[in-house]
């Protein structure tokens, strides 16, 4: 019993002793990748933020919302590394039949990247891997599709 609380005690400390103020509450921007589109990101909490993307690629497109964690990487200032997750909505279009046959998707979505946020300009970089895997169908973009770049206007500082 001591064993737990002992472990309880540790695990908050190191949670409140890496909370720390983000730089910015809200952003809008460019995502560019496979799939190139428009995002968005709120911090409801000093490290929870959300984020939706509606995005295009040659095949598809798609909307999706993710929860994302994130923290300082390597103490650098302004600089963050994230992980989350989510679920996406869209369509598809299967090119391979005559027609090009559209197909509804439904998946869940990873992230894990890095942001920076500019201390002297109101706008933020990352680059991240957000794989994702469908359930309505067998199209998934989980490898180098997955790779993206993101240019965002940041306010709320």
């Amino acid at each position: 019993m001591k064993l737990k609380k002992l472990l309880f005690v540790a695990l908050l400390a190191i949670f409140t002793l890496t909370l720390h103020a983000q730089e910015y509450n809200n952003a809008v921007g460019i995502r560019l990748g496979y799939d190139n589109g428009i995002s968005g990101k709120h911090f409801f909490m000093p490290n929870n933020a959300v984020e939706g993307i509606m995005s295009f690629s040659p095949h598809a497109f798609k909307l999706t919302g993710l929860y994302q964690y994130q923290q300082p990487f390597l103490d650098i200032d302004n600089f963050d590394w994230y992980v989350g997750a989510g679920l996406h909505l869209g369509s598809i279009t299967d090119k391979s039949k005559q027609k090009g046959d559209h197909a509804f998707l439904f998946g869940a979505d990873l992230i894990v990247g890095v942001e920076y946020v500019f201390p002297a300009a109101p706008f933020s970089l990352s680059l991240d891997w957000k794989p994702s895997f469908s359930f309505t169908n067998n199209f998934n973009d989980y490898w180098f599709y997955g790779f993206g770049v993101s240019l965002r206007y940041t306010f709320g500082r």
